[in-house]
């Protein structure tokens, strides 16, 4: 099984990957980290694609960070989507059996699951970013709840065009933390603040400043579990609830490697990957 993002050797999921294939009753399975940049080529992004294609042992793989540019650049390489992907524009998961290379959107579900853990909706999002990741939270939203007001902020203009006609959340294009403080500081009481943007983990730094003021009772909700996570920093220095991305993490992995190995994820059988993967956070 592949695993395709900017600095995959840094993951925990190394540790944890023997573990959970052991309990799902492939100890057999192996993992293999592929790196790209953010903003990677196109050839970049095509000739891993290919990789696994070519591969008669790779049985599919996880994408982080590049699931956007997956789709973007290498659909070709496919032989079908799942109407997520084929939706949203992204593959989160790629499965490969024979000469059939599937592409999965399975962010939807993983977001959904993990908000759940997280608590009830109040209604009201931020979410800064609007990836692969990002955009796959605001439809959960809209699917599951009816909510009062979502907005997705990303500093291009290109990334929300192409996502405008994904979501009916509002797309605010912001030039940089100072334009996200101020989105931030008009969200009522009890929103949900998301940092969706990488920044933290795939390149340094924070979507918002040290002086940006959380509404009260807000939830920030971090989609990194490791990095600098300035972002969960200053939500704590707030008083607010902080809540890093493992159990992100959890759900993306476990679903995933389901379909990629072949396996049946029941509740006990997560409950036991979850009891495996906290000594190794």
């Amino acid at each position: 099984m592949y695993f395709i993002g900017v600095t995959t050797g840094a993951s925990s999921i190394h540790r944890v990957f023997p573990r959970w294939a052991q309990r799902a009753g492939r100890p057999a399975a192996d993992l293999v980290g592929a790196d790209i940049p953010v903003g990677g080529s196109r050839e970049q992004y095509r000739a891993v694609v290919e990789e696994i294609r070519g591969d008669p042992d790779a049985m599919g793989a996880l994408v982080t960070t590049h699931k956007v540019q997956i789709y973007d650049h290498a659909r070709d390489l496919f032989t079908d989507f799942d109407a997520d992907a084929e939706r949203l524009g992204e593959v989160s998961c790629i499965v490969h059996r024979g000469e059939r290379l599937t592409g999965l959107a399975v962010d939807t579900l993983t977001a959904g699951l993990a908000l759940r853990a997280i608590g009830p909706f109040s209604g009201h999002a931020l979410i800064l970013g609007a990836g692969g990741a990002a955009v796959a939270l605001a439809v959960h939203l809209y699917r599951q709840y009816q909510p009062a007001r979502v907005i997705l902020t990303d500093i291009s203009e290109v990334r929300l065009e192409q996502v405008r006609d994904l979501t009916p959340a509002r797309l605010t294009r912001v030039s940089g933390p100072a334009e996200n403080d101020r989105l931030l500081g008009a969200m009522p009481p009890g929103s949900l603040i998301v940092n969706a943007t990488g920044m933290g983990k795939d390149r340094p730094g924070s979507p918002i400043t040290p002086q940006a003021r959380f509404p009260r009772q807000a939830v920030a909700w971090d989609f990194n579990y490791r990095g600098e996570l300035r972002f969960l920093d200053y939500a704590r220095a707030q008083g607010l609830q902080a809540v890093d991305g493992w159990e992100y993490f959890l759900h993306g992995w476990s679903q995933i490697m389901a379909r990629v190995l072949g396996f049946d994820l029941t509740a006990e059988l997560f409950a036991a990957m979850r009891e495996a993967a906290a000594p190794l956070r």
